[in-house]
């Protein structure tokens, strides 16, 4: 009778005694045992790591939802700064015309049209129109705005 080795069982059980088919059979036995629990914890920690791979594309694109949030109201907000440049740059160019105006005494149209140009509704119209000036030059020059 040949000896069994153990840790690699013969394919074929010919010759075997029934005292060692017996210890054969517990051994694979308790290998297929050790070999479906280990295939549960591969299953378990890959249930895991699935979760997680989820978890971390779900807050990324939450993070991503947010990084567009905030870059647009970041642009939202440097369109305003921008907005309020021009705009300032407006009322500064119709206040320096009126100290000019004041200055040199010499209104447009003559003395006689100095009270229809201070007028407060005539201040507001020619800041009106300049800013719109300046916001039609803006958008001339920088294309991409909105």
């Amino acid at each position: 009778m040949n000896r069994i080795n153990w840790s690699n069982l013969p394919p074929d059980p010919d010759g075997m005694s029934m005292k060692d088919l017996g210890r054969a059979y517990k051994q694979l036995y308790s290998q297929l045992e050790e070999a479906k629990r280990q295939k549960r914890a591969i299953a378990s920690v890959s249930k895991a790591n699935r979760r997680e791979l989820i978890e971390s594309r779900q807050e990324a694109k939450t993070a991503k939802g947010r990084l567009v949030t905030l870059s647009r109201k970041q642009k939202a907000k440097e369109e305003a700064a921008k907005a309020g440049y021009w705009s300032g740059g407006a009322a500064i160019c119709v206040a320096l015309f009126y100290e000019f105006c004041k200055a040199s005494n010499g209104w447009i149209g003559g003395p006689k049209y100095q009270s229809l140009w201070q007028h407060e509704a005539m201040i507001s119209t020619l800041t009106f129109l300049t800013t719109s000036v300046f916001a039609w030059v803006y958008k001339a020059a920088h294309p991409d705005s909105k």
